[in-house]
């Protein structure tokens, strides 16, 4: 591995654990790298921020993305949610730090902005495909959909700054397990009760028995 996956990758473990005002001091000094050796990698903290939010955007797209003419049945929508659910917990600080990051710099605003938006549409087109599969008791115009969707979006996103303030920045992965069931919940009125029923069923089951489940990586299990 190169020093500037290094960087990336020290940047989102120091920034979860200890917050988003890490800088490149602390960086270097936890890599035992030299500042120059930074540099020549990212002119400077705001550029590796940049280049965190990428690396994001391209896991989220991994666990979201669907496939096209893809079916998308129970199992493969409760991917889909413990997936997202990983990769956003992966990088929680940005979720609970995202005004003090944004306000700062133009560019990660409209990063940001655009990010939001693609994982917006992400559920959105989920949601179409849900609904399809298996329509519930309420049904939905596509501009009541997007609204859902925001709403998920908003609530998932979320989830990680709620948590640190109700129960503080040492909190298990546990938590995961909460998020992706808070946005499973949400769908009940809107699709049938026995494929609402599946969805529960294989998330108890992923979580239960370690079952692998589609991440950026290839497979995650579950603990």
């Amino acid at each position: 591995m190169g020093n500037r996956q290094r960087i990336i990758d020290a940047a989102v473990e120091l920034m979860n654990i200890s917050g988003s005002a890490v800088g490149t001091s602390q960086l270097t000094e936890h890599l035992s790298i030299s500042p120059g050796n930074l540099y020549y990698h990212f002119r400077n903290r705001e550029e590796i921020l940049l280049e965190v939010l990428a690396r994001l955007q391209a896991d989220l797209d991994q666990s979201l993305e669907l496939n096209p003419g893809e079916v998308l049945d129970a199992a493969r929508l409760a991917q889909c949610f413990i997936g997202g659910a990983h990769v956003l917990w992966q990088y929680r600080f940005f979720f609970s730090s995202t005004l003090e990051l944004v306000i700062k710099d133009a560019q990660l605003s409209q990063r940001y902005r655009d990010f939001s938006r693609r994982g917006t549409d992400q559920v959105d087109r989920i949601l179409k495909q849900t609904f399809k599969v298996a329509p519930g008791p309420i049904k939905l115009k596509a501009a009541e959909r997007r609204q859902l969707s925001e709403n998920m979006w908003v609530l998932w996103t979320s989830w990680p700054r709620y948590i640190e303030v109700i129960k503080g920045r040492e909190t298990g992965a546990e938590e995961i397990t909460r998020s992706y069931k808070q946005l499973t919940f949400l769908l009940k009125p809107y699709v049938s009760s026995a494929f609402f029923t599946e969805v529960i069923r294989i998330e108890n089951q992923m979580r239960r028995k370690a079952l692998p489940v589609h991440t950026p990586a290839g497979v995650l299990k579950l603990d």
